[in-house]
């Protein structure tokens, strides 16, 4: 199937892009395509923009769809999943109807890859994960979606171990987990059973860590330490990870030279109510970082809309982050294809009204068009000629 996108903007021109087969075939000087059969999409000089990626959401968790839910201020952490817990309880729509509503809003942004943590323990079972996978199955061509079998109320803890082998063996696609210290309350022993888990089933890993400082910076070591051992450079990741941003980069070196041999990415959601890594400090070390959204309007947050576009600029924002260069960066964390079309590559894109990439992270436009391997899969107040 081949169509044409005319009059798109990019690189400060205008351009044509043909596509085929769901890929860029060619890219040419607006009006110089010379195939009137082919099916047009006008994008009348809108900006290219690729699609965004979300590295850590829960897509079983928010209450968008919900009547207003009021929540309580944190005091602890059991406390905090106590409270929870009661809150999904009282939900009158389905794990799956939820997701999809959120699912929705993401592509309508833009988001056509997300890494969603899905809630696993034996009350909850594997309801959450099949509720997501048939999702997955659904929107394959619209979304990638990539499962974490997350252990919320401890993997030790809640004595998740067992359900989680159920959870691998169904299809999740890494293995999850949340405060070796805090929660489990023995970190070798929390961490020893996450890699075990990776290693049977052949999984990456994902670890909440929320833990302060050198607590923190602690687990963080000797989960690099583990991942050396193990040989599963490359496959893990810690979310949060608080503590860098809490302890001076003198005493980050050692932390940020083990997580940069071991592969080890950080994946953020830009909090603005804590503190969290030094991304410019990370980045100059050559450590990976991801963004995500995390907390869309659940029983941790009433905030959250899902738009990573948003969650680039606050970032840029709150980094200091200024020029055009550093703008270019930030939109640079939250996608994984190229910032300009390449031939060969999915025809994964979005249409903005913007100047540049740089205006656009400014601005936060409206997403008008949103397309996902060559098919339109979103349109906002647009209409094509």
């Amino acid at each position: 199937m081949e169509k044409l996108i005319k009059n798109v903007k990019f690189d400060k021109k205008i351009w044509d892009i043909e596509i085929k087969n769901g890929a860029i075939r060619c890219i040419v000087s607006a009006g110089s395509y010379r195939n009137n059969s082919i099916e047009t999409f006008d994008a009348k000089g809108l900006l290219y923009l690729p699609t965004l990626s979300d590295m850590h959401c829960h897509l079983d968790k928010h209450f968008l769809g919900e009547e207003w839910k009021s929540l309580q201020p944190f005091t602890t952490l059991p406390n905090q999943l106590k409270f929870e817990k009661n809150m999904m309880s009282s939900l009158k729509n389905s794990v799956k109807t939820r997701a999809a509503v959120l699912l929705e809003k993401m592509m309508m942004q833009g988001t056509t890859k997300l890494r969603t943590h899905v809630d696993i323990d034996p009350d909850i079972g594997l309801k959450h994960l099949e509720a997501i996978l048939l999702l997955k199955e659904e929107l394959q061509d619209k979304i990638d979606i990539e499962i974490v079998a997350f252990p919320q109320q401890g993997l030790l803890r809640s004595s998740s171990i067992g359900i989680m082998k159920e959870a691998m063996r169904n299809g999740a696609d890494l293995v999850g987990g949340v405060d070796p210290a805090g929660l489990d309350r023995r970190v070798e022993a929390s961490l020893n059973a996450m890699f075990e888990l990776s290693t049977e089933f052949k999984a990456g890993m994902d670890l909440h860590l929320h833990e302060p400082g050198h607590l923190g910076q602690y687990t963080i070591e000797l989960l690099a330490d583990y991942t050396q051992q193990a040989n599963k450079q490359g496959d893990v990741a810690v979310s949060h990870a608080y503590c860098l941003g809490m302890l001076d980069k003198q005493e980050l070196q050692g932390t940020l030279a083990a997580l940069k041999e071991n592969q080890i990415s950080i994946i953020s959601s830009v909090p603005i109510d804590r503190p969290m890594p030094p991304i410019d400090y990370l980045l100059e070390e050559g450590v990976a970082i991801q963004l995500g959204t995390d907390n869309i309007r659940d029983s941790w947050s009433p905030f959250g809309n899902g738009d990573m576009l948003q969650r680039a600029s606050r970032l840029a924002e709150k980094c200091g982050w200024i020029t055009d260069e550093n703008l270019r960066k930030a939109f640079s964390l939250i996608t994984s294809k190229s910032i300009t079309p390449m031939i060969g590559e999915d025809a994964d894109f979005m249409l903005v009204e913007a100047k540049s990439i740089e205006h656009a992270m400014a601005s936060i436009p409206n997403r008008e068009a949103v397309f996902s391997k060559g098919a339109l899969i979103s349109q906002e107040k647009f209409v094509s000629g």
